[in-house]
């Protein structure tokens, strides 16, 4: 049997999605773009890795949609409904398509959203993109991925595996969801209150936030039949704090640039959730508080 040849679309292309899209022009895949703005006919992109500058170049996706279709989403928490909307509204669109969606935070779909072919995806790379006359993306941190997909699927995620590797195929991803947004949770707000790099929190002087930071996280977690272990999650932000140690939270970068953060769909997110299941998280609400009262 021939095997089924797909064509991927990403959005964008942002950090994790350029980082995608390159290493599936280099397995020789079909690939286009759906940019936000641009209305050039292709779109171009550097990556740099290891000090090693690489050029890219993909059509524009020429509509209707071809029909062997899978998209690569990877946007700001705030920006994932409105561009589920914009993919939904391409001719030629199918909901049976998959969508491989990356994101900080939780997010609540509309109904009409939630019944999409959602792949959610968990990536610990660290990518940074800038653009200065061509979109330029720097791969930082090699890191380890995961995708939720149903037990019987193995294409098109073959593919994906060898152009965006290790990615690990998992039918149940929520406790890594959960683990990222507890990691997110203690580093982005405190990096960006405090404007300083992930290595910083590593010192001693910050343990009792962190330590009371995650507890509160995981009881929240609990709520929602996720069960995590608070010293494993602890473990787990002092060993991101370290692997990126030299590096700006992403929350931090878009202070710096005066970008809108995602301080809603990290912190906020938590401290709902845990007041509608009557679990209180005082640590996070008073940096909550504190973000606000700077950035506001």
């Amino acid at each position: 049997m021939t095997p089924i040849k797909y064509h991927w679309i990403t959005l964008g292309p942002g950090a994790v999605s350029g980082l995608i899209a390159s290493g599936l022009c280099d397995n020789g895949e079909s690939v286009s773009v759906v940019p936000r703005h641009d209305r050039a006919e292709t779109i171009e992109w550097q990556l740099v890795r290891a000090q090693e500058k690489n050029n890219y170049k993909a059509s524009v996706t020429q509509l209707p949609i071809p029909k062997n279709s899978v998209f690569i989403v990877a946007v700001k928490a705030f920006d994932v409904i409105s561009a589920l909307q914009h993919i939904t509204a391409l001719e030629g669109f199918d909901k049976s398509m998959p969508i491989v969606l990356s994101h900080n935070g939780m997010v609540e779909l509309p109904k009409a959203l939630s019944q999409l072919n959602l792949h959610p995806l968990v990536t610990t790379h660290g990518a940074v993109k800038s653009t200065n006359g061509i979109i330029c993306i720097e791969h930082r941190g090699n890191g380890r991925s995961w995708l939720e997909v149903r037990q019987e699927e193995s294409e098109p995620w073959s593919t994906l595996q060898q152009a965006f590797p290790p990615l690990v195929l998992e039918q149940n991803i929520s406790q890594r969801r959960w683990l990222k947004l507890i990691i997110n949770c203690v580093i982005n707000p405190l990096t960006a209150i405090y404007k300083c790099e992930n290595g910083k929190l590593l010192e001693d002087k910050w343990q009792s936030q962190i330590i009371s930071l995650v507890n509160e996280a995981v009881a929240v977690a609990e709520t929602q039949n996720v069960i995590l272990d608070a010293n494993m999650c602890h473990r787990e932000v002092l060993k991101v704090a370290k692997e990126t140690a030299l590096n700006s939270s992403s929350m931090l970068q878009d202070i710096k640039q005066q970008r809108r953060t995602e301080i809603d769909q990290l912190t906020g997110y938590l401290i709902k959730t845990g007041e509608s299941a009557g679990i209180a998280t005082p640590t996070h609400q008073q940096l909550l508080n504190e973000f606000q009262k700077r950035y506001a």
